[in-house]
């Protein structure tokens, strides 16, 4: 495996369509806002993005490894440390860097934006960062999809807008939903699969708190919540109707359902969050694309 190969498996690239999505809506919502959009701050807020997201995956594998959580029996192959592809010390120190760089780059947007929205960017960086942690850790207190929930959905949606137009619209909150209904199925398919393996190192996510059926239910509910607040959005007029393209998603979404439904364990549903993350790709970019074309026929 070559270095680049290496970083590449380290940062768990395949994932970080999760936090692009939220600032391609950002900006097709500034594209229909009818406001000034300063689209150079586009490539900078999407980078930052970035970071945050790749410093919250490589440092929640390292304390994920510290803590037992992953070991040499880990089935996942996304693991690097127990992989041996990366060295723990490389993994503490380039996660660190990338949450370092990201709140360099969302200084450099700040300067135009104003203190407030720096302070904004930070709490939403903290909360990432704390998502694994050695001293305090919202992924082992149950607390993980409520961040994930809010972090890469409302919140990169939110500051995406308003580091784009300078203000913050209530709109692109409610936009955002969909969005965070779908990218914490992810998450939650991921602890539903690894219920077994989170309770033997003690780690307490919503899946092990609810069981492997009642979990199913919350994940059907996550999918079913993200199409039903599209729909909310087109009927209320909040939202115009190209929007809906994001239904066309439905039949990727159909066998993943039935996966989930007729699972019996979590090896049935190893594949589960690659198949939830495809999926979550999908149905953004028809969504967003739903926003790009309101602009053009509004």
């Amino acid at each position: 495996m070559t270095p680049v190969s290496r970083w590449l498996v380290s940062l768990r690239a395949y994932s970080f369509p999760a936090s692009l999505m939220p600032v391609l809506l950002a900006a097709a919502l500034a594209a229909t806002g009818g406001l000034t959009v300063s689209w150079a701050m586009l490539p900078l807020y999407a980078v930052a993005a970035l970071l945050f997201h790749a410093g919250t995956n490589v440092l929640n594998d390292y304390y994920d490894y510290r803590h037992g959580v992953d070991g040499p029996c880990d089935p996942d192959p996304t693991h690097a440390i127990t992989r041996g592809i990366v060295t723990p010390r490389f993994m503490a120190i380039s996660g660190h860097l990338y949450f370092a760089a990201g709140i360099a780059l969302g200084s450099l947007i700040a300067l135009e934006r104003g203190s407030l929205f720096f302070a904004a960017g930070l709490a939403g960086a903290l909360a990432a960062y704390f998502y694994t942690n050695a001293r305090y850790s919202l992924k082992y207190r149950a607390l993980g999809d409520v961040a994930v929930f809010l972090l890469m959905g409302p919140a990169l949606t939110a500051l995406g807008y308003w580091a784009l137009t300078g203000s913050v619209d209530a709109t692109a909150i409610v936009a955002s939903l969909p969005l965070a209904f779908f990218v914490t199925a992810i998450l939650h398919g991921n602890n539903m699969r690894d219920i077994e393996t989170d309770a033997a190192a003690r780690v307490d996510t919503v899946a092990r708190r609810l069981g492997f059926r009642r979990s199913k239910v919350l994940y059907l509910g996550l999918v079913s919540g993200g199409y039903a607040a599209t729909a909310a959005g087109v009927a209320t007029g909040l939202f115009g109707w190209p929007v809906l393209a994001g239904v066309l998603s439905l039949p990727a979404a159909w066998p993943i359902v039935q996966q989930v439904r007729n699972a019996g364990s979590g090896a049935e549903l190893m594949n589960l969050p690659a198949r939830s993350a495809g999926f979550h790709l999908l149905f953004s970019l028809l969504y967003c694309g739903g926003f790009f074309v309101q602009s053009v026929v509004a």
